[in-house]
């Protein structure tokens, strides 16, 4: 059976109690366990007068309708009684009196009274145990809980900074989009101009195989001017011997003819300008 929050707090409550409050509320509730007990040995005669007392007690219940537990802003629940509000933590709270207001009914007192000291102790231990475990559950599952929030706020802070490097690289890619788009022109302009020049190309590409053959040509020609130069020089250096041998033998036929003429001034080298031998410039 798990306990109410009521019976959660009225534990609570008792432990923060001083030993005094403590033993005499406990001594209070054991005098009506007590008092019950007899129920086991009682006669049919005592059992309709109880019943009869049934009646007195419900007027007590009906008598209590006022004190209405009630909660406050604060989320702290407090009684009224006698016109007063207090709170379930007050040191003058009367826990008793609240009990048998609102916990503690005819049916209750009933099947209480049908039990034995030993039945009802082990129910209270039973319920004590249950508190007990309950609220090492419940405590087990708030530190879940507290564990829970504390992983979620770490990912939350992480997903902040997250966010933050994430709008920093959103406009980073803003920027390189901008770029893109004018890269983008560009290309497209380059395009055009290609396409302008298109067909300046394919007038390349037939004049390709043309100016090849030109090239060969022009190749073919140079080397036959390369060898009628060479020829040229062959022929030049031929004529210059043949003009020396003819002025040896000229200069010396003069020198038979004329044997008191005097030739050593004679020379192919020179010309005979204004009856003068001048010797031929370089020009």
């Amino acid at each position: 059976m798990a306990l109410s929050q009521k019976d959660l707090l009225r534990r609570i409550k008792l432990k923060g109690k001083p030993k005094e409050q403590v033993s005499r509320s406990q001594a209070q509730s054991s005098k009506i366990v007590i008092d019950s007990d007899p129920e086991t040995t009682q006669s049919d005669s005592q059992l309709k007068k109880r019943k009869r007392s049934q009646g007195d007690h419900d007027g007590e219940i009906s008598e209590s309708i006022n004190r209405v537990p009630t909660v406050d802003g604060t989320g702290t629940s407090t009684l009224v009684v006698s016109g007063s509000r207090k709170s379930f933590w007050d040191e003058d709270f009367e826990h008793l009196a609240h009990g048998r207001a609102h916990n503690f009914f005819a049916t209750d007192n009933t099947m209480l009274s049908g039990k034995s000291v030993a039945s009802a102790r082990e129910e209270v231990l039973r319920c004590l145990h249950q508190a007990e475990a309950s609220t090492i559950f419940l405590i087990d599952r708030m530190e879940a809980l507290e564990l829970n929030e504390f992983v979620l706020t770490d990912d939350l802070d992480k997903a902040k900074k997250d966010a933050v490097r994430l709008r920093s690289d959103v406009a980073e890619l803003a920027n390189v989009q901008k770029t893109l788009e004018q890269k983008e022109l560009e290309l497209t302009s380059l395009q055009k101009k290609l396409d302008e020049l298109m067909p300046l190309k394919t007038k390349l590409e037939e004049l390709t195989p043309k100016v090849e053959v030109y090239e060969t040509q022009i190749q073919e020609l140079t080397t036959k001017c390369q060898n009628l130069e060479n020829e040229k020089e062959e022929l030049a250096d031929q004529l210059c011997s043949t003009l020396n041998q003819g002025f040896q033998l000229a200069l010396d036929q003069v020198k038979i003819l004329c044997p008191d003429a005097d030739t050593s001034l004679a020379s192919i080298t020179k010309e005979v300008i204004e009856g003068q031998l001048v010797e031929i410039g370089d020009e």
